[in-house]
């Protein structure tokens, strides 16, 4: 059984990876260390943006980040979090020539299932 501790944890995670600007960050950052514009350019929104959702997820432990003269440089901090992204995108977007992707689910029928 999982501890409590361990649920917390685990929701806290997901819950800040449950965005889909985040994803992309952290798909992105799989590949290689990029900076701040070098995000921006990838993912497509604003500076700010950007910025606001990597501090979020540096916070939470889900990125590193180094400084480098005036720039910082952001990483994925557990290697974890990229299986589970993998995972996703396995489940939900599949490539040409995969199988269809899961149904989605409502709020209201993930609430009733629970």
């Amino acid at each position: 059984m999982i501890s409590e501790e361990n649920l917390t944890r685990a929701s806290r995670c997901m819950k800040a990876l449950a965005h889909p600007i985040r994803l992309r960050i952290v798909d992105v950052l799989g590949e290689q260390e990029f900076n701040v514009q070098q995000l921006v350019e990838a993912v497509g929104t604003s500076q700010s943006n950007v910025s606001q959702h990597l501090t979020m997820m540096r916070d939470k432990g889900i990125l590193s980040s180094r400084r480098e003269g005036n720039q910082v440089f952001y990483s994925v901090g557990d290697c974890k979090i990229l299986k589970l992204v993998s995972l996703m995108k396995e489940t939900f977007c599949p490539t040409p020539g995969d199988v269809a992707p899961a149904p989605e689910v409502s709020d209201e029928a993930a609430l009733s299932q629970a």
